[in-house]
């Protein structure tokens, strides 16, 4: 029953000097298995504890990190020189690190942060997907980041009055996606497929069975009527090429098919517009 007492006995000193914030390892510990390398007389790798104990963890926080590293490693007190029992090593470092971590959230020191910092352009997109459940492409809308090693908030410290501008501009077109308008004029948007996408294979979320195409994620703001154009696309003179036989074209709306043309080669040799004409 002897050790238990002791052991009782210390972890309410071990509390009790915490509570105080004062010293995190009682005095005794410190001056039977420390004093001998790190006292003021013999402060061995410039490490005096008979003053750091006197002090608290707020003036000397960085060395007791330095000292619980050391105990966890069983470098302190070295090989050779009276050392602690297996179990005090681990009771005193345990409850090093939770007087360290306590009094770490209680003072948080998050460093130096930007006054303002931006958010990316990913960023901004799904953060108006997560608060108002609005889809948008703002590759339309803002700027592409710059990027260095695969990072592209390298500049989310930097706003200039004209990138301030298009993020103001983004933001009232998007609150009008969002709540709507009364007022809005009639226009249109162009979607475009980039020149190096293949239309000789199936396109991932359109029906199966399908060849090329393009799947276009569009809000549509208002109940009114809308008109869709499709344009084929041509080379530099005009030409569409592949265009050898008779195909079908399909315009679908939330999987459901709207509209199908049948395309067909001009009758007319180079006459390529009137395959538009639908």
């Amino acid at each position: 029953m002897r050790p238990k007492t002791v052991s009782l006995s210390l972890a309410c000193l071990i509390q009790w000097v915490c509570a105080s914030g004062e010293s995190p390892i009682p005095p005794s510990f410190i001056e039977t298995y420390c004093y001998e390398c790190h006292d003021s007389d013999s402060t061995e790798g410039n490490l005096d504890l008979e003053r750091t104990q006197k002090g608290s963890i707020a003036e000397h926080g960085s060395i007791w990190e330095k000292v619980l590293r050391k105990m966890d490693a069983r470098q302190m007190p070295p090989i050779g020189n009276e050392r602690p029992s297996e179990d005090l090593f681990e009771e005193i470092t345990s409850d090093l690190a939770v007087s360290l971590d306590q009094w770490a959230a209680l003072h948080p020191n998050p460093g130096r942060t930007e006054t303002i910092r931006r958010l990316t352009r990913t960023e901004y997109q799904n953060a108006i997907r997560d608060l108002l459940a609005v889809r948008v492409d703002t590759k339309a809308l803002l700027p592409k980041d710059e990027a260095s090693h695969g990072f592209d908030n390298i500049t989310v410290g930097n706003l200039s009055p004209t990138l301030l501008n298009r993020y103001i501009s983004a933001a009232q077109k998007i609150s009008r996606l969002a709540v709507g308008a009364s007022h809005v004029k009639p226009g249109g948007q162009t979607y475009r497929i980039p020149a190096d996408v293949t239309q000789e294979s199936h396109v991932e979320g359109l029906p199966l069975g399908t060849r090329g195409g393009l799947l276009i994620p569009h809000k549509f703001t208002h109940d009114a009527e809308y008109e869709i154009r499709v344009r084929l696309a041509r080379d530099r003179n005009e030409v569409i090429e592949g265009l050898n036989g008779s195909y079908e074209l399909d315009i679908l709306m939330d999987d459901q098919r709207i509209r199908r043309f049948k395309v067909k080669p001009p009758k007319t040799k180079g006459d390529y517009d009137s395959v538009d004409e639908k």
